[in-house]
C-alpha cells in the first residue's frame, strides 16, 4: 500500500485518508518529488506497467532463437538431429553404438555437401563460386555459405536486440536508462550512495481530485513509492545483463567471422583433427581442396559446432569419416562442378562407398 503524507491539512482528513491511499496507489499521474509542485516537472507512470514491460522484453529476447530455427529448417539439413546423434556418440558405452552414430552424421553431412551445389556451368557460375569463397555472406545453400551467413546474421540480431532494448527502456521508463548502470558504477567508485536515484524515485508528489459537495478539490501530496525499491534492483540487473549479452555476442560474432573468412585457419583445424586419429602425412594441396571445395564453410561450421557442443573427439571422428568418403569421384564433383561430372561420378561410384571409422 502506498503511504500518503499530506502537504496540508483539510477538513475530514482522517475520513479521507484510506480513500486517498487507494487513489494514489492506482494513479498514473505521479510526478518526481520537489520542494514545490511544478506543472513542468516530468511525470512518471511506468511503475504500474513493469510486469508487462518485462514480459515484452522476454518476448523480444526469444525472437532471434525462433528466427534461427526457421532458417535452420530451410537449410536442407537438420542440425538438431545431428547434435542428438553427436550426443549419443559422446555418451555411448559400446563401440557399435558410437560407430553407428558417427556413420549417421557422416552420411547426412556427405549427402548435404554434395546435394547443395550449383551444378550449372558457365562464366557467371564460376564467378559466383569465387565470390562465395572469398565472402561468407554472399552465396547461399548452393555455394556453401547458407548456415554460416544465417548464424552470423542471428549473432548480429542478438547484438541489436540487446542494445536496442536498452534504448527502448528509455522511452518506456522516461529517463536515460541506457546510462543507468554506468551511473551506478560511477557513484560506487566515488563512495556515494547509489540507492538514491532520480530514475526510480521513492518519494514523489501525487496529484488527485476529490469531489466534496458537488465541487472538485485538487490536492498534491507527498507519496512513497515502495515498489521502486524492487524496480530499481530489477532494472539494474537487466541493464548489466543486456550489456554483458551485447559484449559476449559481439566477441562471438567476430570470432565466427574470422573463422569463416580465414581459410588457412580452417585447413589447419582439419589437419589437427585428422592427425589426432591418423598420423599419415597428407598432401597440403589435397587437404586444402577437401576443406575449401568439399566441406566449404557450411561443412566446417557443422563440424565446429559439434566440437564446441559435444567435444573435439566427436568432431575429429566426423572429419575422419568425411575424409574417408572423399573419393576421387567426390573430388571431381567438388573441384569441377557440373552436371556431366555429377553423372559420371555417380556411374563410377556405383552403389556408393561405405564410411570407415579411423
Amino acid at each position: 500500500m502506498t503511504h500518503v503524507i499530506p502537504s496540508q491539512r483539510f477538513d475530514g482528513q482522517q475520513e479521507l485518508l484510506p480513500a486517498l491511499s487507494a487513489v494514489v496507489h492506482r494513479s498514473s499521474e505521479v510526478r518526481r518529488y520537489a520542494e514545490q509542485p511544478d506543472p513542468q516537472q516530468q511525470r512518471i507512470s511506468y511503475y504500474q506497467w513493469v510486469p508487462l514491460i518485462l514480459i515484452f522484453q522476454g518476448v523480444l529476447s526469444f525472437v532471434p532463437c525462433q528466427l534461427w530455427r526457421f532458417l535452420n529448417r530451410r537449410s536442407g539439413i537438420n542440425l538438431s538431429t545431428l547434435m542428438d546423434a553427436a550426443h549419443v556418440s559422446s555418451e555411448a558405452s559400446y563401440l557399435e553404438i558410437r560407430e553407428k552414430a558417427i556413420r549417421y552424421i557422416v552420411n547426412q553431412m556427405d549427402r548435404y555437401l554434395l546435394a547443395q551445389r550449383d551444378y550449372r556451368t558457365g562464366c557467371c557460375v564460376r564467378i559466383k563460386h569465387f565470390i562465395a569463397k572469398v565472402c561468407c555472406v554472399i552465396g547461399g545453400r548452393l555455394y556453401g555459405n547458407y548456415l554460416i551467413s544465417a548464424y552470423l546474421m542471428i549473432k548480429g540480431i542478438y547484438v541489436i536486440n540487446a542494445v536496442g532494448q536498452l534504448f527502448l527502456l528509455d522511452a518506456l521508463l522516461v529517463n536515460d536508462y541506457h546510462l543507468y548502470g554506468a551511473y551506478i558504477v560511477e557513484r560506487l567508485l566515488r563512495g556515494q550512495d547509489w540507492t538514491q536515484s532520480e530514475r526510480f524515485p521513492r518519494v514523489t508528489l501525487c496529484e488527485f481530485e476529490i469531489r466534496r459537495q458537488s465541487r472538485l478539490h485538487n490536492y498534491v501530496v507527498q507519496c512513497t513509492l515502495t515498489i521502486n525499491l524492487f524496480n530499481e534492483k530489477i532494472f539494474l540487473f537487466v541493464w548489466f545483463w543486456f550489456v554483458a549479452l551485447a559484449l559476449v555476442s559481439i566477441i562471438n560474432f567476430f570470432q565466427w567471422l574470422f573463422r569463416a573468412l580465414y581459410w588457412p585457419g580452417q585447413v589447419q583445424y582439419v589437419r589437427k583433427q585428422l592427425r589426432a586419429f591418423d598420423t599419415t602425412q597428407r598432401e597440403p594441396g589435397i587437404l586444402a581442396k577437401f576443406t575449401e571445395n568439399y566441406l566449404r564453410r557450411d561443412g566446417m561450421f557443422i563440424v565446429r559446432l559439434i566440437g564446441m557442443n559435444m567435444g573435439e573427439v566427436v568432431a575429429g571422428e566426423v572429419l575422419c569419416g568425411l575424409w574417408n568418403n572423399y573419393s576421387p569421384e567426390r573430388r571431381l564433383i567438388a573441384e569441377k562442378p557440373g552436371r556431366k561430372q555429377l553423372g559420371a561420378g555417380a556411374r563410377q561410384n556405383g552403389g556408393g562407398r561405405r564410411m570407415e571409422i579411423v
